[in-house]
């Protein structure tokens, strides 16, 4: 029945309680009333004299269609902390709770009321701290408490000088810390965005999406990742795309791969006289790894291969790996050897607090 009143019937809210404690409150209390009086209603002993309904997730999704989950937290928060709902969360269904509204007879004598009280809010306590409610609904949107916190005292000062008085206080903190959230969030993006390489860099998952849509191997790019930044360190260019800078880099070798035909063949065994072909030395050339180094482990790579007797698509792939993580190692260990000898370190070599992102970016188990 009460599915078909909400169906059929228009939601009339009362403008006065609207424009009291505002529209999305005044829908919800109009809504809790009429549930109030269609549904069978209970009474718990934490509040003595008032009238619950019990509704689950369904029903507030069924009764609210027109706001999201996130929504309704919120907005029945408000109307708890304007003393105008009760809400007790089931003891046994945790997707289901106790609602009512607090001994309002009429939406207009409640208007009144709450108008009264908030009427004599004053300016900001010089104390003033928000609730643990309304962190609760900082943090799940997503900011961090220690950030939260940190706002309370730039916040509190900023109302004390004004002296001017509000109805919720912690209303008003919540638009200024999703304001500063905002703002530190887009200047974090713009730092992130321009400045110079380092041993950090990651491309971002818009960017690997973009590469695997194009049908790159995911492998081939988490590994052309070393020598893209060893490649930009050694120049100390600073750039705001970085992204798409990689995404073009690892494009031009794929489809040199590609061109190649170091991908897409018929698995089979490596041969006893294997060697790189042309298109492999052109990548290791433009990864700017010394082409007679290179060469030097072909010996032990093929004969790992050979004893292990697995079949692959593509050797000169597989080899590319290899040597990519055995030249980053050489990198390091030079680097390395340098600092301790007391030598400057130059521009571009891998430093000690840097091994073990190195390392987890390079060594990956190319055998299996």
């Amino acid at each position: 029945m009460l599915g078909s009143l909400y169906s059929d019937r228009p939601l009339a809210v009362s403008p006065a309680l609207a424009a009291t404690i505002g529209l999305e409150e005044a829908v919800m209390v109009h809504v809790l009333a009429e549930l109030l009086t269609f549904r069978a209603t209970e009474q718990l002993a934490s509040h003595p004299g008032l009238d619950f309904v019990l509704l689950d997730e369904a029903d507030m999704g069924r009764f609210f269609p027109f706001w999201k989950p996130a929504d309704i937290d919120r907005i029945r928060l408000r109307l708890m902390q304007l003393d105008m709902l009760a809400y007790e969360p089931h003891a046994k269904d945790r997707g289901a709770a106790w609602y009512a509204l607090q001994r309002m007879e009429s939406a207009p004598r409640q208007s009144s009321r709450v108008r009264r009280r908030r009427g004599s809010t004053g300016p900001i306590p010089p104390n003033w701290q928000p609730d643990k409610e309304w962190i609760k609904q900082y943090k799940q949107q997503g900011i961090p408490e220690d950030f939260i916190h940190a706002q309370i005292a730039p916040f509190v000062l900023y109302w004390r000088e004004r002296g001017e008085a509000r109805f919720s206080w912690g209303n008003e903190f919540q638009r200024y810390v999703l304001k500063q959230w905002r703002e530190e969030q887009a200047a974090a993006g713009a730092r992130e965005r321009f400045g110079a390489m380092d041993w950090t860099w990651q491309p971002d998952e818009v960017a690997l999406e973009i590469l695997v849509r194009d049908g790159v191997n995911r492998n081939f790019i988490e590994d052309a990742v070393a020598e893209f930044v060893l490649y930009w360190m050694e120049r100390g260019v600073t750039r705001d795309a970085w992204n798409s800078k990689f995404i073009a880099h690892v494009q031009r070798q794929w489809q040199k791969l590609q061109a190649a035909g170091l991908y897409g063949l018929e698995p089979k065994p490596i041969v006893p006289d294997w060697l790189p072909g042309a298109a492999c030395l052109e990548i290791l050339q433009l990864a700017r790894i010394d082409e007679e180094w290179a060469l030097s482990q072909v010996p032990e790579f093929v004969l790992y291969w050979r004893e292990n007797g697995e079949a692959r698509e593509s050797w000169n792939t597989i080899f590319l790996q290899r040597i990519k993580q055995l030249w980053a190692q050489r990198l390091q260990r030079q680097a390395v050897e340098e600092s301790d000898a007391g030598d400057q370190v130059p521009a571009g070599a891998i430093g000690a607090e840097d091994r073990a992102w190195h390392q987890r970016i390079t060594d990956r188990s190319w055998a299996e």
